[in-house]
């Protein structure tokens, strides 16, 4: 049998999967994920989130120079790109879980187009994503295509623009699943953010409570969650946990759509029926389990180094070993407020890449100036030509109303859009009532003839088409169908293509209950077609015009539903 994973992400016979059931689906894939995938993503990210807090921490300080900034920022980057790329091969990873294919080496050339595809959208989402959530309405599309072109990106088959035209049809392609499942996962973003907000508040009491050791962080109880910095450390924990089910909602979500496409899925249970077994499997996740052991026994290793460190650290300082450490930490950067300033000094030491910056951004301004200063005199000179009133003078009173012409302009304007207006209205209304289709387009003699197919205008016209060419059986059907098109339209009857007439009668008979005479003319209207229609009993023109005429003395017997219910 199948993996109960490629099961469940296969779409059902009926159609496809609803689009809430893709985080089930990356629940499921991110628990039978080995530890070396998610510690694929946890390598990319933890680096960028700790460099992160370091550098807030460091930006904030006072008297920090221009240069160590700029240096931080290029680390940054270049720790963005890391992370970029370490997400792209943990999203493969879990791409190729799915469809149980077989990773292909790494060469120089899938490394440096993995390199590039994620420098080119790891800048462009900076950008992008911000806008989006602006705008709103394409925040949804937008985050699935980043999250998309991460997944394709590890295959190395894709240059940049080729991934970036696969993702957008992806993307495109799964609309409602991206609406669907993005206010699912801020709603989760944001329950995680509160549940380690509560758990990091009560840290410092947990490790005493642990340790039994009373430390400076045991003891800052409220001032650790006063700290500025603590929002920052709730937010990439939080991060780092959610992230990889993102990456995982997404990576599903991409693997439906290609499935749709290239039925990837089905080949996806081939191969694991053709190769998985169950000794495999078990031995796969021994070792997993030996990792995780391995990993956990390196923690607790990790955590132990400090806490030994304080419980042996009771040893007799000389006060040489005091006055060399306090005058090591009177010169750390936290005591620079204290030192006067040397502007001159911190000039000269100032990178190439601080000064490359400075006139950048000097640059930047001077340009915007310049183009507010022409903007404002081409319009200061349009309004000139126009007759417009002169600015007021410095202290003088302001101008109050406008010149004549401005008032002929704004109404001209307006006629021009109102006019504009009713040209796309009229446009819209001759495409939403097109020709009426002449009667003859439709055959009486369908057997699946139904009565939604044409207006009762039309099917009269047919009938009285019928009754000059002497066809009575052909008219008599016209007529029934455009009483029941009639039923139809005042709602005393539901069309549908695979109702009967005895099912028609029956609704009519249940809504009509206030109507009896109007239910026993239609009966004899249903009997009297089925007879000349089923029975193949001749038809004459005295019972064309009973039909009719019972037809009128129901129009004239019903009243419409609201008006009866009434």
């Amino acid at each position: 049998m199948a993996d109960p994973l490629t099961r469940a992400l296969q779409p059902p016979a009926t159609g496809h999967r609803p689009p809430a059931s893709v985080p089930d689906d990356a629940v499921r894939l991110l628990r039978q994920a080995p530890l070396a995938t998610l510690l694929c993503h946890w390598v990319g990210a933890a680096p960028l989130a700790l460099a992160l807090l370091l550098f807030r921490n460091q930006v904030t300080r006072p008297r920090v120079p221009a240069s160590t900034v700029a240096e931080s920022a290029c680390v940054l980057a270049v720790l963005l790109l890391w992370m970029n790329c370490w997400r792209s091969v943990f999203a493969g990873r879990l791409r190729r879980q799915l469809s149980g294919a077989a990773d292909s080496p790494w060469t120089p050339h899938r490394l440096y187009r993995l390199i590039t595809a994620q420098a080119w959208f790891g800048a462009t989402k900076l950008y992008v994503l911000p806008l989006s959530g602006l705008i709103l309405f394409t925040a949804a599309d937008t985050v699935a295509f980043y999250r998309i072109a991460a997944v394709l990106a590890d295959r190395g088959e894709l240059d940049p623009w080729q991934l970036r035209s696969r993702s957008r049809q992806i993307a495109a392609s799964s609309k409602r699943e991206n609406w669907t499942v993005l206010p699912i996962l801020l709603f989760l973003q944001l329950l995680v953010a509160i549940n380690f907000t509560l758990v990091l508040a009560a840290l410092p009491q947990l490790f005493r409570i642990v340790t039994g050791i009373e430390t400076d962080f045991s003891r800052s109880g409220m001032n650790f969650v006063t700290n500025p910095l603590f929002p920052f450390l709730v937010l990439a924990v939080s991060w780092l946990a959610l992230d990889p089910f993102v990456q995982a909602v997404y990576c599903v979500g991409c693997f439906r759509a290609e499935s749709a496409e290239t039925g990837e899925d089905v080949r996806a249970g081939l191969r694991r029926i053709r190769s998985q077994s169950r000794a495999s499997h078990s031995r796969d996740l021994s070792l997993d389990r030996k990792g995780a052991v391995a990993l956990a026994a390196a923690l607790l290793f990790l955590i132990a180094l400090p806490v030994r460190a304080a419980v042996s650290g009771g040893a007799a300082v000389s006060p040489q070993q005091l006055d060399q450490a306090i005058k090591q930490t009177v010169q750390a950067h936290e005591y620079d407020w204290r030192l006067p300033g040397d502007r001159a000094a911190s000039s000269k030491n100032e990178s190439w890449i601080v000064d490359a910056t400075d006139r950048a951004m000097a640059s930047l301004q001077r340009g915007g100036r310049s183009l507010r200063k022409a903007l404002g005199g081409f319009f200061k000179w349009l309004l000139r030509q126009f007759g417009g009133a002169p600015e007021p003078a410095a202290g003088a009173a302001p101008v109050t109303a406008l010149h004549l012409s401005i008032y002929l302009l704004i109404g001209l304007l307006m006629a021009a859009g109102l006019w504009l207006a009713w040209q796309k209205r009229r446009a819209h209304r001759a495409k939403a009532a097109p020709d009426r289709a002449p009667a003859v387009a439709v055959p009486l003699d369908k057997e699946d003839l139904t009565p939604d197919r044409l207006p009762e205008e039309q099917w009269l016209e047919m009938a009285a088409r019928c009754l000059n060419e002497q066809n009575f059986r052909l008219a008599l059907r016209a007529f029934y169908l455009a009483n029941l098109a009639w039923l139809g339209r005042t709602q005393w009857v539901t069309i549908h293509a695979g109702k009967t007439n005895r099912e028609y009668e029956l609704e009519l008979s249940r809504k009509a209950r206030t109507f009896p005479e109007a239910r026993g003319l239609f009966a004899a209207n249903m009997i009297a077609f089925e007879r000349a229609w089923y029975g193949l009993h001749a038809v004459a023109a005295e019972d064309v015009d009973a039909f009719r005429g019972r037809v009128q003395h129901m129009k004239g017997t019903l009243l419409p539903p609201n008006e009866a219910a009434a």
